[in-house]
Protein backbone atom coordinates (compact mmCIF):
# COMPACT_ATOMS: atom_id res chain seq x y z
CA UNK A 1 0.00 0.00 0.00
CA UNK A 2 1.39 3.32 -0.91
CA UNK A 3 2.84 5.58 2.01
CA UNK A 4 -0.17 7.09 3.38
CA UNK A 5 -2.64 5.53 1.54
CA UNK A 6 -6.25 4.33 3.46
CA UNK A 7 -8.73 1.91 3.22
CA UNK A 8 -11.46 -0.07 5.04
CA UNK A 9 -10.60 -2.85 6.76
CA UNK A 10 -13.53 -3.41 9.88
CA UNK A 11 -16.91 -2.69 9.43
CA UNK A 12 -19.41 -3.08 12.61
CA UNK A 13 -22.99 -3.68 12.96
CA UNK A 14 -24.69 -3.04 16.50
CA UNK A 15 -27.67 -4.88 16.50
CA UNK A 16 -30.66 -5.68 18.83
CA UNK A 17 -30.31 -9.32 19.10
CA UNK A 18 -27.02 -11.02 18.46
CA UNK A 19 -28.19 -14.72 17.86
CA UNK A 20 -31.27 -13.54 15.31
CA UNK A 21 -28.20 -11.71 13.01
CA UNK A 22 -26.18 -14.28 12.81
CA UNK A 23 -28.57 -17.11 12.09
CA UNK A 24 -28.93 -14.37 8.96
CA UNK A 25 -25.64 -13.36 8.06
CA UNK A 26 -24.29 -17.09 8.85
CA UNK A 27 -27.07 -19.24 7.91
CA UNK A 28 -29.09 -17.55 5.28
CA UNK A 29 -26.87 -15.89 3.39
CA UNK A 30 -23.64 -17.95 4.16
CA UNK A 31 -21.22 -15.59 5.58
CA UNK A 32 -18.02 -17.36 7.46
CA UNK A 33 -19.13 -15.69 11.02
CA UNK A 34 -16.92 -17.31 13.66
CA UNK A 35 -18.29 -18.49 17.22
CA UNK A 36 -19.45 -15.48 19.50
CA UNK A 37 -16.05 -14.65 21.63
CA UNK A 38 -15.59 -12.00 24.15
CA UNK A 39 -12.20 -10.22 24.92
CA UNK A 40 -10.39 -9.90 28.41
CA UNK A 41 -10.90 -6.29 28.02
CA UNK A 42 -14.89 -5.58 27.57
CA UNK A 43 -16.54 -9.24 28.11
CA UNK A 44 -19.03 -8.05 25.76
CA UNK A 45 -20.04 -10.90 23.17
CA UNK A 46 -19.90 -10.43 19.80
CA UNK A 47 -18.82 -12.71 16.67
CA UNK A 48 -16.94 -11.40 13.52
CA UNK A 49 -16.57 -12.71 9.77
CA UNK A 50 -13.36 -12.15 8.15
CA UNK A 51 -11.65 -12.55 4.74
CA UNK A 52 -8.06 -12.80 4.17
CA UNK A 53 -5.35 -12.32 7.54
CA UNK A 54 -5.17 -9.49 10.27
CA UNK A 55 -1.13 -10.08 10.16
CA UNK A 56 -0.35 -8.30 6.83
CA UNK A 57 -3.18 -9.05 3.99
CA UNK A 58 -3.62 -5.95 1.92
CA UNK A 59 -7.09 -7.57 1.51
CA UNK A 60 -7.88 -8.13 5.11
CA UNK A 61 -11.51 -6.82 6.02
CA UNK A 62 -13.87 -7.98 8.49
CA UNK A 63 -17.56 -7.31 9.66
CA UNK A 64 -18.37 -7.74 13.06
CA UNK A 65 -21.78 -8.01 14.83
CA UNK A 66 -22.20 -6.64 18.24
CA UNK A 67 -25.32 -6.58 20.35
CA UNK A 68 -26.19 -3.29 20.67
CA UNK A 69 -26.13 -2.47 24.48
CA UNK A 70 -26.75 1.01 25.16
CA UNK A 71 -26.21 2.24 21.56
CA UNK A 72 -28.88 2.17 19.02
CA UNK A 73 -28.83 -0.61 16.36
CA UNK A 74 -26.54 0.49 13.48
CA UNK A 75 -28.58 1.65 10.00
CA UNK A 76 -26.34 0.43 7.07
CA UNK A 77 -26.06 -0.92 3.31
CA UNK A 78 -24.48 -3.49 3.16
CA UNK A 79 -23.01 -5.57 -0.13
CA UNK A 80 -21.87 -8.48 -0.89
CA UNK A 81 -20.46 -11.04 -4.29
CA UNK A 82 -21.67 -13.98 -4.49
CA UNK A 83 -21.68 -17.42 -6.76
CA UNK A 84 -25.62 -18.09 -6.76
CA UNK A 85 -27.98 -15.42 -6.32
CA UNK A 86 -30.94 -17.41 -7.61
CA UNK A 87 -30.10 -20.26 -5.11
CA UNK A 88 -29.44 -17.55 -1.96
CA UNK A 89 -32.74 -15.32 -3.30
CA UNK A 90 -34.51 -18.75 -3.26
CA UNK A 91 -33.84 -19.46 0.54
CA UNK A 92 -34.16 -15.73 1.77
CA UNK A 93 -37.25 -15.86 0.43
CA UNK A 94 -38.26 -19.41 2.04
CA UNK A 95 -37.05 -17.79 5.61
CA UNK A 96 -39.64 -14.54 5.15
CA UNK A 97 -37.06 -12.14 4.58
CA UNK A 98 -38.03 -8.62 3.55
CA UNK A 99 -36.99 -8.19 -0.48
CA UNK A 100 -36.10 -4.71 -0.83
CA UNK A 101 -35.49 -5.59 -4.51
CA UNK A 102 -35.74 -8.41 -6.58
CA UNK A 103 -32.90 -9.81 -8.27
CA UNK A 104 -32.50 -7.86 -11.88
CA UNK A 105 -30.34 -7.76 -14.39
CA UNK A 106 -27.30 -5.03 -14.55
CA UNK A 107 -24.37 -4.60 -16.78
CA UNK A 108 -22.16 -6.04 -14.39
CA UNK A 109 -24.46 -8.70 -13.48
CA UNK A 110 -27.72 -9.92 -10.93
CA UNK A 111 -28.32 -8.04 -8.27
CA UNK A 112 -31.06 -7.44 -5.31
CA UNK A 113 -31.24 -6.44 -1.71
CA UNK A 114 -32.99 -7.95 1.11
CA UNK A 115 -33.30 -6.56 4.71
CA UNK A 116 -31.66 -8.13 7.44
CA UNK A 117 -33.83 -8.25 11.09
CA UNK A 118 -32.54 -4.96 12.45
CA UNK A 119 -33.76 -2.99 8.94
CA UNK A 120 -29.82 -2.72 7.42
CA UNK A 121 -30.01 -3.06 3.46
CA UNK A 122 -27.68 -6.21 2.20
CA UNK A 123 -26.93 -6.14 -1.41
CA UNK A 124 -26.72 -9.54 -3.58
CA UNK A 125 -24.62 -9.18 -6.57
CA UNK A 126 -23.49 -12.41 -8.64
CA UNK A 127 -21.08 -10.86 -11.40
CA UNK A 128 -21.44 -11.52 -15.16
CA UNK A 129 -17.66 -12.20 -15.49
CA UNK A 130 -16.24 -14.10 -12.41
CA UNK A 131 -13.06 -12.62 -11.40
CA UNK A 132 -10.18 -14.95 -10.20
CA UNK A 133 -10.62 -15.72 -6.40
CA UNK A 134 -13.98 -13.98 -6.52
CA UNK A 135 -17.05 -14.58 -3.76
CA UNK A 136 -15.97 -17.70 -2.53
CA UNK A 137 -18.86 -19.85 -1.42
CA UNK A 138 -21.93 -18.20 -0.43
CA UNK A 139 -24.11 -20.17 -1.88
CA UNK A 140 -24.64 -23.12 0.15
Amino acid sequence: MAEGAIRLIVTELRVADLERSLHFYRELLGLPFAAIERHEDDDVPHAHASWGSWRGDEHFVRLNVYPRGTRDVTHAVLGFMVDDLGLIHERLLRAGVEVVSVPEEKPWGRTASFRDPDGNEVGLTELRHRLPGSAGDLSH
